[in-house]
């Protein structure tokens, strides 16, 4: 019984110690190659959009979360090309070239459904404030982001964000 339990001790010890050596040099060698790259993070931008009295789109950042990890699938959204306007979201990496372009629908020009008894129609709502966010895969790359007002085949530029 007691030789069991020595057997069963020398068994514990000699596993721990085969398993803190390895570890420790796949450690150092995981810390190089964080070094090299680093960690993927996933960037969340929330924005509110309010109409001023001029009729100006004016964007303003209200908050900003970031967390480790990264999307699988990094499209996000699509303008749906019913009101020609959408905001154009342009990331810029560290050297000034563009990384990513998106289009989301302007969020003061919300299209939504109405059904009647043997219809449904799209309709565009129009808004004087609103939110909307923006998402995307940040590896350490990403220097700015711009947001951008198409309509009519013109683009006005709404906010610029040094990241």
């Amino acid at each position: 019984m007691i030789i069991n339990k020595i057997i069963i001790l020398l068994f514990t010890l000699s596993l721990l110690a085969g398993c803190t050596a390895p570890t420790t040099g796949r450690t150092a060698t995981e810390n190089k190659d964080n070094r090299q790259k680093p960690n993927p993070k996933m960037v969340y931008l929330f924005f509110e959009v309010e109409k001023s009295e001029d009729g100006k789109d004016m964007v303003k950042l209200t908050n900003k979360k970031v967390l480790d990890g990264f999307f699988k699938n990094e499209d996000f959204g699509a303008a749906k090309d019913m009101t020609n306007s959408f905001y154009k979201i342009i990331l810029f990496d560290a050297k000034d070239q563009i990384y990513k372009t998106s289009h989301i629908d302007n969020p003061l020009s919300p299209v939504f459904e109405s059904y009647g008894e043997n219809s449904m129609e799209k309709q565009i709502g129009k808004l004087t404030k609103g939110e909307f966010f923006y998402r995307y895969n940040d590896y350490g790359n990403i220097s700015k982001l711009e947001i951008y007002k198409s309509e009519n085949d013109k683009s006005t530029l709404l906010f610029n964000l040094k990241l």
